[in-house]
């Protein structure tokens, strides 16, 4: 449903429903002004006295009734506790056909549609859309709806008791009229309660529950509540019932928060397109002393420090990825040739290969081509092949592992995937030895895969094993939940977020993934200490 429509039938809904009563007000007259007020006979018997309508006091009496006594209801029990005399029943008007059950009935039959719209297209834009808030806050939040939705309940009881004693008519019409917009807010509590327990955000619904609580509040004061006499009583009890519904909706407001996608795509389109982004025979800044190694140069991408381009092999046509450093500092040199001492012992089969390589007549890598990677598949992916993924790039981890050696940069980019879907780690510029923290001088990081050990070496150490599996855990919520669990704009807000832990759990985005949950606890804690031990043991826990 197009959003802008909703306000639409919101207003045209809600005129519908206040016509009959200020259409009743608009047309009682009095002797003053020429008119004829049309009272009803006094029934025999003991009446109920309703009083008189609001700005006029002296309309000609029924029987021989005092003045103020005017307008009465139907004698008890015979004609029901709703029934009471309408002043307006002799002019034909619409007061004529409503009885004061029909309004309460008509006016929340007419607010129920207009929830239901609310919570179909609620439902259908919170799929893209998460509370960025801990559990414990989140169900607090939850309980506090549901209090909010039995201090609603309290005005709609009084409404449902009003069946004697002296009470303004238009007052009254007002509360029937009001009964629909009670029976909204009283439910719209009860499911944005639902909905923050169970993790579904309802966006249009809290900003509707805030607009008909200060409508709820205007018809109220409007209507002259007798139940407060003195006015600044009526404003605080009218406060303390719909108040703390709409501080609880604005809050709902703040802690929602839209999915971005963090790869810049459309989730919705499935990319297949390998990573050649340019088909021409040479790349302007492929260097001219390697072209007579490789020909059909093309670009794949940049890294932190290299370009990596596909070529052919002029040797023997075979197809390969050459990954040049795109930079001659000292750094950069020191990076490059770290990653090529680190991968040129690693021999695994999830581990991309490595052909060649040599720092004559430039610095170059040679390896095997895969024609895409993770960050051109559709997130998420079904969790069988989200644990297949995993378990490939765990069991490359762990081989790097007992060589002695720790990856450190391991997000979808550096994941690559073969024509048969086995995945391949690659990119191995961050790694170092376990034994040696000061390696490698290169404290580069990608800021949503980012270890602690990266943002604050001070308070965790400079990393191991467990960085990686760290890096693991990010990767399979990614695969498993659409996005990675931390998306904070800036370092220190993600800096904040990992020390706390505060991530939605794969169970509150889908019931479905609950069984992740324990596996992406442990692997995310931010203490090295409190994640597992050795990628071994992250494999069995995940594959329990």
């Amino acid at each position: 449903m197009n959003q802008p429509f909703i306000p639409g039938i919101l207003i045209f809904c809600i005129l519908l429903m206040i016509l009959p009563v200020s259409g009743e007000a608009a047309n009682i007259s009095s002797p003053d002004e020429g008119g004829t007020p049309q009272n009803p006979p006094v029934p025999p018997g003991n009446p109920r006295i309703l009083g008189p309508p609001p700005g006029d006091r002296n309309l000609t009496p029924a029987g021989d009734l005092p003045r103020d006594r005017a307008f009465m209801a139907e004698p008890s029990g015979s004609a029901g506790p709703w029934m009471y005399s309408n002043p307006l029943a002799d002019r034909g008007g619409i007061g004529e056909t409503l009885t004061p059950l029909t309004r309460v009935f008509l006016s929340t039959v007419m607010m129920m549609v207009i929830l239901l719209l609310v919570i179909l297209t609620g439902l259908r834009i919170g799929r893209t859309y998460h509370y960025d808030c801990c559990e414990k806050t989140r169900r607090w939040a939850g309980i506090g709806h549901l209090l909010s939705a039995g201090l609603i309940a309290i005005p709609i009881w009084i409404i449902w008791t009003i069946r004697t004693g002296t009470v303004d008519p238009f007052f009254l019409d007002t509360m029937y009229g009001l009964s629909g917009i009670l029976f909204y807010l009283l439910l719209s509590s009860l499911t944005q309660g639902i909905s923050m327990m169970s993790s579904r955000p309802v966006p249009p619904l809290y900003h509707i529950h805030i607009l008909f609580v200060f409508l709820a509040i205007s018809l109220i004061l409007m209507g002259r509540i007798p139940f407060f006499p003195p006015l600044p009583n009526t404003i605080l009890a009218i406060t303390a019932v719909f108040l703390p519904g709409a501080v609880l909706s604005l809050i709902s407001i703040q802690i929602t928060r839209k999915r971005e996608n963090t790869n810049e795509r459309d989730p919705a389109v499935t990319l297949s397109h390998p990573l050649s982004i340019t088909t021409t025979g040479r790349s302007s800044s492929f260097p001219d002393l390697l072209l007579t190694r490789y020909r059909d140069v093309s670009l794949i991408g940049t890294g932190g420090v290299a370009v990596v381009y596909r070529a052919t092999r002029i040797a023997d046509g075979h197809e390969v990825a050459v990954k040049i450093p795109f930079s001659a500092d000292e750094i950069s040199g020191k990076t490059f040739f770290n990653e090529m001492s680190v991968w040129q012992h690693l021999h695994h089969p999830y581990i991309v290969k490595i052909s060649d390589q040599n720092i004559f007549p430039v610095p170059f890598v040679e390896m095997e081509y895969l024609p895409g990677s993770l960050r051109d598949i559709t997130l998420p992916v079904p969790p069988d092949r989200a644990v297949a993924i995993i378990s490939d790039i765990a069991s490359a981890v762990a081989y790097a592992h007992k060589n002695g050696v720790i990856h450190r940069d391991i997000k979808p980019g550096n994941v690559l995937i073969s024509d048969d879907g086995t995945a391949k780690l690659t990119d191995w510029g961050l790694s170092r030895s376990i034994s040696r923290s000061d390696e490698t001088t290169n404290t580069s990081f990608s800021l949503y895969y980012a270890t602690p050990e990266q943002l604050a070496p001070d308070l965790y150490g400079s990393g191991d094993e467990r960085t990686d599996i760290y890096q693991i855990g990010i990767l399979l919520y990614e695969l498993i939940c659409g996005h990675p669990p931390y998306r904070n704009p800036g370092v220190g807000e993600l800096f904040m977020a990992i020390r706390k832990n505060r991530y939605p759990l794969p169970s509150e985005i889908s019931s479905s993934l609950a069984p992740f949950d324990a596996v992406i606890i442990r692997a995310l804690k931010a203490s090295p200490d409190e994640r597992f031990s050795s990628v071994e043991a992250f494999l069995a826990c995940l594959k329990k």
